[in-house]
């Protein structure tokens, strides 16, 4: 439950704060490294049906975490 509240704020965040990158911890919103390309495909198209279009989105990975950074333009 703790888990989708956190999504939630993000996607509000994404959509409708002035705010245009963002640096997204992965592992705060999937549990197993394998769904962390559904959690980015489902924010990709909730912020294409938003109309926010993403300039750039890389995929940062280390030892301890998986950054996704994001700038997006709306």
């Amino acid at each position: 439950m703790m888990e989708q509240k956190v999504e939630d704020l993000l996607i509000y965040d994404l959509i409708f704060s002035d705010i245009d990158f963002f640096s997204i911890d992965l592992s705060e919103f999937a549990e197993d490294i394998y769904d962390y390309d559904k959690f980015i495909f489902k924010i990709k198209k909730i912020l294409k049906k938003s109309k926010v279009e993403v300039i750039k989105s890389n995929i940062i990975a280390n030892t301890k975490t998986v950054i996704w950074e994001l700038r997006i333009k709306k």
